[in-house]
């Protein structure tokens, strides 16, 4: 019996040292070694993650854009550019002469013969420094230096001269009725005309000293445009002179004169003769026109358009005086003259001159529609008195 527990100790020991078997196994042999492997690990696997992420991330950015620049664009641009100018005085330069020198003449008054004038360029005129150094040092030291050197370099070349050129348009009474004088028919070089036909004695295109008549050969007349040269000549320095461009056309309509009409044609060619003179400068149109357009209230327009297409035939930059002449205050077309002062209406290079006083040649029987001798003359003179006030001259 001994022999069989120590036996069965043995075995026991032998199973426990190896580790074989299930402990839990082990309740059968009911050896109750009560290993009681309550493998209570009790993992309680309470994580309680409680996630409660309150991360509160209360994300009130309260950017606030409150952005209150107050830009305030009460600009007060307060354009009261105080315009309110003395209209009695010149806002611009006062110049003796405005368009002739590129200018606009504007309003206002200037004292003496100058106007206001805005954007004209003077030339360099007569600078006529005359420093006259005369510097007379004479150190008399009385071996009588008397260096009087004297330079006087008095510049007086005046600038170089210039060929002011008037285009002379219209019908028969540009042209001229009344018969010319003796007086009428004398020359002066400095006076030029550009040929109107090959006949009277003239060249056809070819400047040359101008004498009546300067337009048509009818009875050598005498036209406005001959003594408004003679006077204007009166007023320009020695080395000056004129060119007078001959363009009137008895009996016609002043649609003949524009594009498309009977005579642009020949009016383009003279003043394209007439813009490679030498030392030319365009410097005004004058114009007695309106009978064959008695009444037509579209005659001033068309004064503007003839105008335009002038100057783009002269192929100027700068606008120069256009000066209509009043019609006869007798005879059928003194209803005319109405529209003729209108003429200023159409810009401010735009003026008119009276034909008040002047009277009908005796010997227009048929048509009573032309100026005397003595009216003819006294026109030109209007003209020249209008022209030179507008040029400063």
């Amino acid at each position: 019996m001994t022999e069989r527990l120590l036996i069965l100790l043995l075995l026991m020991l032998f199973a426990a040292s190896c580790g074989g078997g299930d402990a839990s196994d082990t309740d059968s042999s009911d050896a109750d070694s009560d290993s009681d492997t309550d493998s209570d690990s009790d993992s309680d696997s309470d994580t309680d993650t409680d996630t409660d992420s309150d991360s509160d991330s209360d994300s009130d950015t309260d950017t606030d854009t409150d952005s209150d620049s107050d830009t305030d664009t009460d600009t007060d641009t307060d354009t009261d550019s105080d315009s309110d100018s003395d209209p009695g005085e010149c806002a611009y330069e006062c110049l003796p002469h405005c368009t002739s020198w590129g200018g606009t003449q504007m309003e206002g008054t200037c004292e003496g013969n100058n106007r206001c004038c805005d954007g004209a360029e003077p030339p360099d005129t007569d600078t006529d420094t005359d420093t006259d150094s005369d510097t007379d040092t004479d150190t008399d030291t009385d071996t009588d230096t008397d260096t009087d050197t004297d330079t006087d370099t008095d510049t007086d070349a005046d600038s170089d001269p210039v060929f002011h050129i008037f285009l002379l348009m219209g019908q028969s009474n540009m042209a001229g009725y009344a018969k010319a004088n003796g007086e009428d028919q004398v020359t002066n070089d400095r006076i030029q005309m550009l040929g109107y036909e090959n006949d009277c004695n003239r060249q056809k295109n070819q400047w040359q000293p101008a004498k009546p008549p300067l337009h048509e050969c009818f009875q050598g007349a005498i036209g406005p445009g001959d003594w408004f040269s003679r006077t204007l000549l009166e007023k320009l320095p020695e080395q000056d002179s004129i060119g007078l461009v001959p363009l009137a056309f008895s009996g016609e309509k002043i649609a003949t004169f524009m594009q498309g009409g009977s005579h642009y044609n020949a009016i383009s060619e003279k003043i394209g003769i007439a813009r490679q003179a030498e030392n030319g400068r365009f410097e005004g149109i004058i114009f007695h026109q309106g009978e064959s357009d008695n009444g037509d209230a579209n005659w001033p327009g068309n004064v503007k358009k003839l105008y335009d297409q002038m100057k783009s035939l002269m192929e100027i930059d700068y606008d120069v005086p256009f000066i209509a002449g009043e019609l006869l205050y007798s005879g059928s077309c003194a209803g005319h003259n109405t529209l003729v002062r209108q003429v200023p209406d159409q810009g401010p290079n735009f003026y008119f001159v009276s034909a008040e006083g002047l009277n009908v040649d005796p010997s227009d029987t048929q048509w009573g529609l032309h100026f005397g001798h003595d009216d003819t003359v006294e026109l030109g003179k209007r003209y020249a008195a209008k022209m030179s006030e507008i040029l400063g001259w």
